[in-house]
């Protein structure tokens, strides 16, 4: 039997198979809405202040004035893990255009559909491929370049992520990559990615989303004395690497065993992404940068 969840939306916490919004709701309709992803590990949630900080960058960019300030979403990201009694869990938190009380949409004039539900924590390949490896492969598609839709905006419009997804699964991968407008590697649909190089650490520097994972491998690195760079890589920097790894809140870091055809190194996990990731989950369990949801 699975258990009923409860979402969050606009002021009210509602079941599940309640939960809804209108179909006229911009966000449905445009795709017209920004999110974030957050985890809590052991009831803690990592990271919390950090990922609203990035959503409220979001919001601003995108003109969207919630009713929630920092303070309440915080505390509505609390409670709804509280609701849903979930120690492990992965929480996704919206904000929409809304409905527009116009037959042809003002976008300036709606009132935002706030939304945070939480599930059971997800991680993004299942035990085997976390232990051996994923297999990638760099599309075909292009990022947007910062000019048309500028990758920190972390928006609910997926479209080119889905398409260059469905490209790698038909072509027999576990996921994909795609390159900048300039030809340079960028990021994934859920995940950032960095290469190992000589003991050298190496992370793509523009044109993708500033992952708070990302960040936080970043400063692992530096406690560890691993030497890190940011900056442009290449498809042969990847092709030719010691190691590749991306990282997500939804896992860590994913060793990569191969991309489009190149086996990574020996194909295994490396020992750089298997140290940082052993890194990062006894971060997680030591509960710095933690916010406790049952207290």
């Amino acid at each position: 039997m699975v258990k009923e969840s409860f979402i969050y939306i606009n002021g009210e916490f509602k079941a599940s198979n309640e939960a809804n919004i209108s179909i006229l709701d911009q966000g449905f309709l445009l795709g017209d809405a920004v999110f974030d992803v957050v985890s809590s590990w052991q009831g803690v949630i990592f990271k919390l202040d950090q990922h609203i900080a990035r959503f409220e960058d979001s919001l601003r960019a995108v003109r969207l004035n919630c009713s929630l300030n920092r303070d309440g979403w915080r505390q509505v990201i609390i409670d709804t893990v509280r609701q849903n009694n979930l120690r492990d869990s992965s929480i996704r938190f919206i904000a929409t255009r809304g409905l527009s009380q116009e037959i042809i949409a003002d976008p300036r004039n709606n009132k935002p559909t706030e939304i945070v539900w939480a599930a059971p924590y997800i991680f993004l390949a299942d035990q085997e491929k976390r232990n051996n490896g994923v297999r990638l492969m760099i599309s075909a598609l292009r990022g947007f370049s910062p000019d048309t839709l500028d990758p920190r905006y972390k928006c609910v419009d997926r479209m080119h992520f889905q398409l260059a997804k469905m490209e790698a699964l038909d072509a027999g991968y576990d996921d994909v990559i795609w390159l900048d407008q300039n030809g340079y590697i960028a990021e994934g649909p859920a995940s950032n990615i960095f290469l190992v190089k000589n003991q050298v650490l190496f992370t793509p520097s523009d044109g993708v989303l500033k992952g708070i994972t990302r960040e936080t491998f970043l400063e692992l690195a530096d406690r560890a004395k691993i030497q890190r760079r940011e900056c442009q890589i290449s498809s042969f920097d990847l092709y030719s690497a010691d190691e590749v790894f991306t990282t997500s809140t939804a896992g860590g870091a994913l060793a990569v065993r191969e991309v489009s055809g190149r086996i990574i190194g020996n194909g295994s996990p490396g020992e750089v992404t298997k140290k940082l990731d052993d890194m990062y989950w006894d971060l997680r369990r030591s509960g710095e940068y933690g916010t406790p949801v049952f207290t």
